[in-house]
């Protein structure tokens, strides 16, 4: 196999046994590698129903073809689960350096099932593969966890994937930390650490062989003189994803106060101009990329200082800023650094604060209920206690340990009304309000309420080709941007990247590697595979389009200020949208993959149905 490692690694934690496997050539070209060929893998192996944090669920790494080449922009692998925080299909992407390492150690993948007597942690070096007991790690942070890992190895370069803290008590949406990057979303750190797995480290010195070396090379030679030249790309080289924060306020659609407005006066404080003159020290880049997204930054007076972290991002200066109401970048980069720490995704614990906030702004919740903390919109000294009493679901923590739409359960009394999440998962930096087709985006995503599987506002706000405020079109636009995302997420392809490296490149790039034939026809094809596997997951799990809908919020209120004032995206918008969505797709108008659609693009024949 031309451009992949070859090998799975099955990894049986009750048994503590291992087993290489050939990595299935079919659904390689099928679905291409990193999340689609995770979804397939758990598609065929997970039984519907199981608990997420059962020693049954199945626990996915994943490369894609195009980690551990030059390619710029390429390093992301995958991870794929079912999830705790949401009940349904799980998948992650995350760059640094940790996916190419597990392919020079010989691993297109590792599958993880059951659950260890004890903590452990899985090493493998150059296919050598052994549990190693993690009791002394337990309870460390992801930081000392990295370091200690990498001392007993006796190798500063062995690449770690592990949890802390968050994961160890079941947070909901615990991360799994890596190179100072964040598997985030949807808690697949709980999952990991369910199965008394601390961690994963690999180290590796092999190669693998491409079809055609001399294009590879060509292409890596044109692609990065293409980045050099793209203007979109020396925006991400100097800002990184900061940049979105005065385009996404300045149109009227950036969450504040727990959905309450769409403009926040205090994004000047900390936009990617402030956050670049007050803290960042300098740029970093996963393998191989010369882009250098990355903003290391350091807090060097106030109360936070001393603060050093990778960040934040875009969405982390919206979940700890304008989404609770707070423009201290010291107190945002702190809360960034304690959640990675601890091993905890940014978007859902900051947005979980601010519910919690407005929860306590109308009484439901209490100083007696929070531990004598006051949660008011704009007190950010909150943050680092309560990040720590979620972390170890000390008092109030543990009900915000998990999420908002278990909370709402357990509070009551019309929370569902400004619950911020779709199927469980807390919303992202974007009001759909300003911008309709991220309603249908959140709607119909294959993880719950997520921006990345289809980001519309790159046409409906930063180079307008829709209206924005116009169901018209939206579901055509998120059918195509969800089918592209999904082969950008299954090559190993960083959508950062992915604005110098379009589909025509990706197509050459994948011929380069495997030698197979593929155009963009086909290319794309595969990823409209993956995503309707997806909803056969979601599917079976009993999604139907009852869940495809948005908080009612959303429905039923305007926004009182800015560009986005007094618009109103009405239900009956939402279901033209799904109406459009659905029938492009080949689904029933349930949201139910059709016989004919599957049969389509050979999921049963493959799947083994």
């Amino acid at each position: 196999m031309f451009g992949y490692a070859g090998k799975l690694l099955y990894v049986d934690l009750s048994k503590g046994s291992f087993e290489d496997r050939e990595t299935p050539p079919h659904l390689a070209q099928a679905f291409l590698g990193g999340r689609g060929l995770g979804a397939a893998i758990l598609c065929k192996e997970l039984a519907p129903k199981v608990d997420p944090l059962g020693p049954k669920n199945i626990l996915i790494f994943m490369t894609g073809p195009t980690d551990g080449t030059l390619l710029p922009a390429c390093p992301r692998w995958a991870v794929v689960t079912k999830s705790p925080l949401t009940g349904m299909y799980l998948c992650n992407s995350s760059g640094g350096f940790f996916g190419p390492e597990l392919k020079f150690a010989g691993y297109d993948g590792i599958v993880i099932k059951g659950k260890a007597k004890s903590p452990v942690y899985l090493s493998i070096q150059d296919g050598k593969v052994e549990l190693r007991d993690a009791k002394k790690l337990w309870g460390k942070m992801t930081d000392e966890t990295e370091q200690e890992i990498r001392k007993e190895l006796k190798d500063n370069r062995v690449r770690v994937a592990c949890v802390g803290p968050a994961g160890e008590n079941l947070i909901k949406y615990a991360n799994i930390q890596s190179d100072l990057r964040s598997i985030g979303r949807g808690g697949a750190g709980a999952v990991m650490a369910s199965k008394n797995l601390k961690a994963v480290a690999v180290r590796g010195h092999g190669k693998f062989e491409v079809a055609d070396e001399e294009g590879l090379s060509t292409l890596v030679r044109e692609l990065r003189t293409n980045m050099k030249e793209s203007e979109a790309v020396k925006n991400f080289s100097k800002w990184g994803t900061t940049q979105f924060v005065d385009p996404i306020n300045e149109a009227g659609l950036w969450p504040t106060r727990n959905f309450q407005e769409g403009v926040f006066e205090g994004a000047g404080k900390i936009n990617a101009e402030t956050m670049r003159k007050q803290m960042v020290k300098r740029d970093t880049a996963c393998f191989g990329c010369p882009i250098a997204c990355g903003k290391y930054s350091v807090v060097a007076e106030g109360k936070y200082a001393g603060t050093m972290v990778e960040g934040p991002e875009y969405e982390t200066l919206w979940s700890f800023g304008a989404q609770c109401g707070i423009d201290d970048l010291g107190a945002i980069a702190a809360a960034n650094m304690w959640c990675d720490k601890y091993g905890m995704d940014t978007i859902s614990a900051g947005n979980t604060i601010g519910f919690a906030m407005e929860c306590y702004e109308r009484d439901l919740l209490t100083q007696k209920d929070t531990g004598g903390l006051e949660l008011k919109f704009g007190d950010h000294e909150v943050f680092l206690p309560l990040l720590k009493k979620i972390a170890l679901r000390e008092g109030i923590g543990d009900l915000l340990a998990e999420g908002v739409r278990e909370m709402v359960k357990r509070l009551k009394h019309g929370t569902e009304n400004f619950a911020m999440h779709v199927k469980g998962m807390e919303l992202p930096a974007y009001d759909p309000r300003g911008a309709w087709g991220m309603g249908v985006a959140y709607a119909t995503s294959c993880r719950g309420g997520c921006h990345l599987k289809a980001w519309t506002l790159g046409v409906e706000v930063m180079q307008p080709k829709y209206d924005r405020f116009s169901p018209e079109g939206k579901g055509k636009l998120v059918f195509g941007l969800q089918n592209e995302r999904a082969v950008i997420d299954s090559m190993g392809v960083c959508v950062l990247g992915a604005r110098a490296i379009g589909v025509d490149e990706m197509v050459r790039i994948i011929t380069a590697m495997t030698g197979w034939n593929f155009n963009s026809k086909k290319l794309l094809e595969a990823g409209e595979r993956i995503y309707n596997v997806e909803r056969l997951i979601a599917v079976r799990e009993g999604i139907t389009r009852k869940d495809d809908t948005l908080p009612p919020r959303l429905l039923t209120e305007v926004l009182p200020h800015g560009p986005s004032k007094g618009v109103h995206l009405r239900r009956e918008d939402l279901d033209q949208m799904l109406d459009e969505y659905y029938a492009i797709r080949g689904w029933d108008r349930n949201g139910k993959p059709t016989k004919a659609k599957l049969e389509e693009l050979g999921i049963p024949k493959l799947l083994g149905r």
